[in-house]
C-alpha cells in the first residue's frame, strides 16, 4: 500500500488535487434546493465533480468518475452511498438533470448510469445522506445529480477520439454557439465500440443530444435538452473459482445480447416576477428499455416540477409541487430442465406508480452567524399492478398447466421533514447540525406475494420504510485550502425483506417489513494547492449493522467499511500535466457473509496542450495489476472479474 502511495508522491512531489479553491467555492450548485446557489453559501457538505476534472483523464464511463468521489462505492454495477448494500438501488436516488433514473421495478440491482456518456456531463453533484424533502422516496443514502452541458454562453466546437485496451475506440463531436443574441444551440454526438475485458464480450453504441437555450425576455428563458442513447452489449456469465484460476478473462459460457435504450426529454421554463420572486416549470419525459431474449425491462417516466422561490431579505422560502407517472413492464420467460422434471413459464408484470407531492423549504438568517433551514414534504402514491403468469410444469410424468392473473390497486401516504441549524464561526468556517425524517415507499412489484409454487398471487399490506438521520458537519478554509468533515448516524426501520416460503423463491414468497438497520460513520474531504502542485484527499468510514429481523446482530452485506482516495496533479512545464490517483477500498461481505477482499488501485496519466487547441492525453489504469472482482459469491461459486492493468490514449481538438 505504501509503495503505491509513494508513486503519487513522486508524481506530485508534495501535496493534492482539486482546481483553484476560490473558483470551486464560487461554483453553482442546484441539487440542494433546486435553485442555483454558490457552493460557499451551501449549509451542508456537498461534493462537486466538474467537467474540468472529468476531461483528459481517460474516463470511459461514469463509474470511473464516481469511484474517486468521497463516500461513493459500487455493489456490482450499482452506485452506493453511506453503506446501503444490496438496497442501494432503492435508497440512493440518482438524477439526470433532476429526473430520477431509479427503476420502478425494485428487482434489478442496477441503476442505468452507464446510459449517460461522460462527454456531455457538465458536473456531478453528490449529497450523501438524505434529501427526502426535495426528492421524495429513496434518499436515505443520498442523492447524485448528473447535470449535462446545456447552458454554455460562448461558441465552441470540439472533436475527440479515444483508444484504449480491450479494443476500445470512440469518436465524439460537439458544437454550440449563439444563433442570435438570445438563442443558443448545441449538439453532441458519440459513437463507441469495444470488445471488453473478457472474451466474447462486446459493447457498441451511440449517443446524440441537442440543447436549446432561449432568452424570451429579460425575465423569461427556456432550456430544452433532448438526448438519445442506444447500446448493444454481449455479456458473458459469471465464472467459477476453478475458471478464475484457469483464466479470469475467459467467457465461461455463451454470450447473451442486451439492447439498452434511453430517450430523455427535459425542459426548464424560468420566469422572474421581481428581484425577490422567481419560478421554474420543469416538464420531463424519460423512457428506458433493457431487452434480452428471455427478459424485457421497460421504465417510462412522465412528470413535472413546479417550484417558486421568494427571497425576503433575511432568508428565502421555496415551495414546490412534483408530479410523476412512472410505468414499468417486466417480462421473464423460463424454459428450464429440472432434476425431477421440466418448467416452462411466461411472466408479464405491468406496473404503475403515480405520485403527487408538495414541499416547502425555508432558510432564515437570524444574524451574520446563525441560520436555520428546514422543510416539509407530503407525498401521495397510487399504485396499479397487473401480473399474468402462464406456464407448464412437468414433474414425474405429470403435466400441470398454470394460469394466474392479478389486477390490483393500492395507495400510500408518506411525509418527510428536516431541520438544520448552521453556525458561522468565522468568515470562512461554519458548522451545522441536521435532523431528517424520510421514507422509502415500496415498488409496485413488492406489493405482490406468491403463496405457493404455482400461486396464487395476492396483494399484501406492506408499509413504507422510514428512516431518521442525524448529521454534524464542518467546512472551512485552512491556510486558503478547502476542508470539510461530516459525522452521521441513520436509523432505518420497517425495512422490506423478501421471505421465501420454501427452499427457494420458486416455492413462493412474502414481502415483509422486518429489518431495522443502523449506519454511522464519517466523511472527510480536503484539497490543497501549492503553485504547480495540487492535491485532494477523501476518506469515508461507515459501519452498517442489522438491529432487528432474522439477521439481527450481523453486518449489512456488500458494504465497504472504509475508502481512501489520494489524488495528485503536477505541472512541471507549461501545458504539461501529470496526474496520479490512489484508491483504497476495504474488505466487505457478500450476501452469504463470505469475505470480499480489499483492493488498492493506482492510476497515472499525463496530458499536453499544444497550440491552437490540440491536446493529447495518455495513461495507465490499475498500474500494479490488482486482481479484484466487481461482484462475487463464494457459496454460489460465482465471480465477475474486473479489468487488470489497461491503457488509454486520447486526442482532442477544441475550437
Amino acid at each position: 500500500m505504501f509503495k503505491k502511495i509513494a508513486i503519487i508522491s513522486v508524481v506530485a512531489a508534495s501535496t493534492i488535487y482539486g482546481a483553484d479553491t476560490v473558483a470551486r467555492l464560487d461554483k453553482m450548485v442546484i441539487t440542494t434546493t433546486g435553485f442555483e446557489s454558490p457552493l460557499k453559501d451551501e449549509v451542508r457538505n456537498v461534493s462537486i465533480i466538474t467537467s474540468k476534472e472529468i476531461e483528459d483523464r481517460g474516463y470511459k464511463d461514469l463509474r470511473e468518475i464516481l469511484e474517486k468521489a468521497p463516500g461513493v462505492s459500487f455493489n456490482g454495477k450499482t452506485v452506493d452511498l453511506r453503506g446501503q448494500g444490496s438496497k442501494a438501488n432503492t435508497s440512493v436516488k440518482v438524477l439526470l438533470n433532476g429526473v430520477a433514473m431509479n427503476m420502478i421495478d425494485t428487482t434489478p440491482t442496477t441503476i442505468p448510469i452507464d446510459l449517460v456518456p461522460i462527454e456531455d456531463i457538465e458536473q456531478v453533484e453528490i449529497i450523501p445522506g438524505g434529501g427526502a424533502v426535495l426528492y421524495g422516496s429513496g434518499t436515505s443514502g443520498g442523492v447524485i445529480n448528473i447535470i449535462t452541458k446545456q447552458k454554455a454562453t460562448k461558441p465552441y466546437a470540439n472533436i475527440s477520439t479515444k483508444i484504449a485496451s480491450y479494443s476500445y475506440k470512440d469518436i465524439n463531436f460537439g458544437v454550440g454557439g449563439n444563433v442570435t443574441n438570445d438563442l443558443f444551440l448545441k449538439a453532441n454526438a458519440k459513437v463507441f465500440d469495444e470488445k471488453g475485458y473478457r472474451h466474447d464480450e462486446k459493447n457498441r453504441g451511440h449517443y446524440t443530444s441537442f440543447g436549446l437555450n432561449y432568452k424570451i425576455s429579460d425575465n423569461q428563458s427556456i432550456v430544452f435538452n433532448p438526448s438519445y442513447f442506444k447500446a448493444k452489449t454481449y455479456g458473458v456469465p459469471a465464472l467459477s473459482a476453478k475458471e478464475m484460476a484457469e483464466n479470469r478473462r475467459q467467457a465461461g459460457g455463451k454470450a447473451s445480447l442486451i439492447t439498452s435504450k434511453r430517450l430523455n426529454l427535459d425542459a426548464d421554463y424560468a420566469i422572474k416576477f421581481s428581484n425577490n420572486i422567481d419560478m421554474h416549470i420543469m416538464p420531463y419525459y424519460q423512457d428506458v428499455k433493457i431487452l434480452q431474449s428471455t427478459f424485457h425491462m421497460k421504465d417510462r417516466k412522465t412528470g413535472g416540477n413546479l417550484k417558486a422561490r421568494y427571497n425576503y431579505g433575511n432568508g428565502e422560502l421555496i415551495a414546490g409541487y412534483d408530479y410523476l407517472n412512472n410505468e414499468g413492464y417486466r417480462m421473464i420467460s423460463i424454459n428450464q430442465k429440472m432434476p425431477m422434471g421440466f418448467i416452462k413459464q411466461l411472466t408479464v408484470f405491468d406496473m404503475q406508480k403515480q405520485t403527487h407531492s408538495i414541499y416547502l423549504v425555508e432558510k432564515h438568517n437570524f444574524n451574520d452567524f446563525f441560520s436555520i433551514s428546514g422543510g416539509l414534504r407530503f407525498e401521495r402514491a397510487d399504485y396499479n399492478v397487473k401480473r399474468n403468469v402462464t406456464g407448464t410444469r412437468s414433474i414425474a410424468g405429470k403435466t400441470k398447466v398454470t394460469n394466474d392473473y392479478l389486477n390490483v390497486g393500492d395507495n400510500k401516504n408518506n411525509y418527510a421533514y428536516e431541520i438544520t441549524p448552521n453556525f458561522k464561526y468565522s468568515d470562512s468556517g461554519s458548522i451545522y447540525f441536521k435532523f431528517e425524517r424520510g421514507y422509502i415507499s415500496p415498488g409496485p412489484n413488492q406489493l405482490i406475494d406468491k403463496l405457493g409454487p404455482d400461486g396464487p398471487y395476492v396483494l399484501n399490506s406492506l408499509k413504507s420504510e422510514t428512516y431518521k438521520g442525524y448529521e454534524i458537519g464542518l467546512k472551512d478554509l485552512i491556510f486558503g485550502n478547502f476542508f470539510s468533515a461530516t459525522l452521521f448516524l441513520t436509523d432505518t426501520k420497517d425495512e422490506i425483506l423478501t421471505v421465501s416460503l420454501g427452499r427457494g423463491v420458486s416455492d413462493g414468497w412474502n414481502f415483509k417489513n422486518i429489518d431495522k438497520t443502523r449506519r454511522y460513520g464519517a466523511e472527510i474531504y480536503s484539497e490543497q494547492e501549492f503553485g504547480k502542485f495540487k492535491l485532494k484527499e477523501t476518506f469515508s468510514y461507515v459501519n452498517a449493522e442489522i438491529k432487528a429481523g432474522k439477521r439481527a446482530g450481523k453486518k449489512v452485506p456488500l458494504v465497504e467499511k472504509s475508502k481512501f482516495v489520494l489524488g495528485a496533479e503536477y505541472e512541471p512545464i507549461k501545458n504539461l500535466n501529470l496526474s496520479a490517483d490512489f484508491k483504497y477500498l476495504s474488505s466487505s461481505l457478500d450476501g452469504n457473509y463470505d469475505k470480499i477482499d480489499s483492493r488498492e488501485i493506482v492510476d497515472i496519466g499525463l496530458s499536453y496542450k499544444f497550440t491552437k487547441g490540440f491536446l493529447v492525453s495518455a495513461g495507465i489504469k490499475n498500474l500494479f495489476n490488482e486482481k479484484y472482482n466487481y461482484s462475487q459469491s463464494k457459496k454460489g461459486d460465482s465471480y465477475d472479474p474486473a479489468p487488470e492493468r489497461n491503457y488509454y490514449v486520447e486526442f482532442k481538438y477544441n475550437y
